[in-house]
């Protein structure tokens, strides 16, 4: 039994289940049944669970990461997968959709990224709707925002990659394979925005400039005033000190020469007449030589100490105005560092940067010249890449135009006309884009007569998938996507069928694929059959998916063939179809 069949049976779900063991079936190599298979390393959806939505009362889809298709009856529900997806990718959920007599639908989806899995779930009843993710609650837009980066579905106009025109110039550029000249460009585009930021920020500064001068002047004057250098406060503390104790100083000097060298009864008198004496006693007393030789020593000392203090005396002289001057300086000094709440080094740095502030404010004029003609320049290289790009778009656009209209004729829309127009907008600074100023947009018409109009304008859901599927098909896309096709055969059959069914099982062999459809020439491609079954019980619509066994497979693919007159021929017919899909 596929796991599908066990999360299509009604009863309690045991969550663990889900985020302990994923299986992944796959066919074996005879076809014969559904085997455990580790989670294929890439970008998918790899399970998906409904629960009261519209008519499924409870189903599980358990995908395959290539080629996904489901059929059943018409009204059996299969469109409901796209509902439910939509449900998780933002969707606002219609009145009516919740389960007749039920409280509440779910929506839960396994995402696979790599080794990443992520459980994602959204839950709504008539008055609120809560989300999800991991088993923990969180706003819905964080889901929304995890869903699109983990999946992107194409299909119905309810998904909005051929409905973005900006899609429309992505894909032309990978189409053109325009990636290293886009890198360029942007790399130009940067610089253009840089220089154009610069100037901005200049020209700002310009309009603020004659204010700030001022006021920048009148902080250097402040400083500068002082004549301040390294050092200085410290000198002016000292000389103010010796200003302010200047008689004192002249005072205590004369009195010390006095009394050390110059005076009747100076210490150098006594020495003098007492030299004899320890001369004498030296002469007698060896020990007392050393003595005697310190007695020397000082009085031959005592007159240059005089004169140092003369000199020193000889140097002081009161002067208010220079007295009045310090203490001026010191004052200024002190509300100098109070303001700016810096010491002397402070000061002296505050005023360098002052003095740089002040210059680059005097040459702002230069400064925008040269910012303008950088611009000039680097506009230049902007517009020499522009026209680079330009160029390949155009055949690019060309080539493309044609490659899908012939791609459409063998969907059955032969009449069908594509065009990839171009709006060339001449690049300036300010509408430079980093992939560039030109817009891009896909036109479409499928009826004979009409004129091409805008492919958001008037594309129908199916033709807005065929048209998915062949730009999908020629992309070669190896980004991971997902892509959901809903009414991918609508009006189509025969070889054209054959046809889509070979572009679906091509792009699966890069890119998980869900399809929708109701032709055995699409269905036999399957890498995992689907089936949606619609029941009425007790008076009350069932709708349940389950992947149906190689067995039941050739019968539903015989359903699609004859519809409900099935023989032994039928049976044997689709057998064959089988057949040939393997080869």
């Amino acid at each position: 039994m596929g796991i599908s069949r066990i999360f299509a049976t009604p009863g309690s779900i045991d969550k663990t289940r889900i985020f302990t063991y994923i299986f992944r079936a796959r066919r074996t190599d005879h076809g014969s049944r559904f085997a455990i298979a580790p989670l294929y390393n890439s970008r998918m959806l790899s399970y998906l669970k409904v629960e009261n939505l519209a008519v499924v009362e409870k189903a599980g889809l358990d995908f395959s990461p290539r080629l996904n298709v489901l059929t059943g009856e018409t009204g059996a529900g299969k469109s409901i997968l796209i509902d439910a997806v939509s449900l998780l990718l933002g969707k606002k959920a219609p009145a009516g959709i919740i389960r007749g007599g039920k409280e509440k639908l779910t929506v839960e989806a396994l995402f696979c990224s790599g080794d990443e899995e992520t459980v994602l779930k959204r839950e709504v009843t008539k008055s609120k709707s809560l989300a999800y993710r991991d088993g923990d609650p969180v706003p819905f837009a964080q889901i929304r925002e995890k869903a699109e980066a983990l999946l992107n579905i194409y299909g119905q106009k309810d998904h909005v990659f051929l409905l973005n025109t900006a899609n429309h110039q992505g894909f032309l550029d990978r189409f053109a394979q325009a990636g290293e000249l886009l890198e360029l460009l942007a790399s130009a585009c940067r610089d253009v925005r840089a220089l154009q930021a610069r100037r901005n920020g200049l020209q700002e500064k310009e309009k603020q400039a004659h204010e700030r001068l001022d006021y920048l002047g009148f902080q250097l004057q402040e400083i500068d005033a002082l004549g301040l250098k390294d050092g200085d406060e410290a000198l002016w503390q000292e000389r103010l000190k010796v200003l302010a104790a200047s008689e004192t100083i002249i005072e205590k000097a004369d009195a010390l020469v006095a009394d050390l060298h110059q005076g009747d009864d100076s210490v150098y008198s006594v020495l003098a007449r007492s030299l004899p004496a320890a001369e004498y006693l030296g002469e007698m007393f060896p020990e007392f030589a050393p003595l005697k030789e310190e007695i020397d020593r000082f009085y031959n000392v005592l007159p240059e100490i005089s004169a140092l203090l003369s000199s020193l005396a000889g140097k002081v002289e009161f002067n208010e105005d220079e007295l009045n001057e310090t203490a001026a300086k010191l004052s200024r000094l002190e509300r100098l560092k109070a303001k700016h709440k810096l010491g002397l080094e402070g000061l002296l740095r505050k005023a360098e940067q002052l003095r740089a502030e002040r210059d680059e404010l005097l040459n702002l004029r230069v400064d925008l010249g040269d910012t303008e003609r950088d611009i000039a320049q680097a506009l230049a290289e902007y517009r020499s890449l522009m026209e680079k790009l330009r160029q390949l778009r155009r055949q690019a656009a060309k080539k493309l135009g044609a490659l899908v209209v012939r791609e459409l004729a063998q969907l059955e829309m032969a009449k069908a006309r594509f065009e990839v127009r171009c709006e060339e907008i001449e690049p300036d600074a300010a509408n430079a884009a980093e992939s560039g100023t030109d817009r891009i947009e896909f036109y479409f018409s499928s009826n004979p007569g009409q004129p091409p109009g805008k492919l958001k304008d008037v594309a129908s859901g199916g033709e807005l998938s065929r048209l998915m599927l062949v730009l999908k098909s020629i992309s070669g896309d190896e980004s991971g996507a997902t892509f959901i096709f809903d009414e991918i055969d609508s009006g189509i059959g025969g070889k054209t069928a054959e046809f889509v069914g070979e572009k679906l099982r091509q792009i699966a062999e890069r890119n998980q694929v869900i399809c929708i459809s109701h032709l055995p020439q699409i269905a036999r491609f399957a890498d995992r059959h689907f089936l949606i079954r619609k029941e009425v019980r007790n008076g009350q619509t069932y709708s349940s998916a389950a992947a149906l066994e190689p067995e039941e497979r050739v019968r539903e693919i015989a359903r699609l063939m004859a519809g409900s007159t099935i023989n032994a021929d039928v049976l044997k017919a689709a057998e064959l179809l089988l057949a040939r899909s393997r080869e």
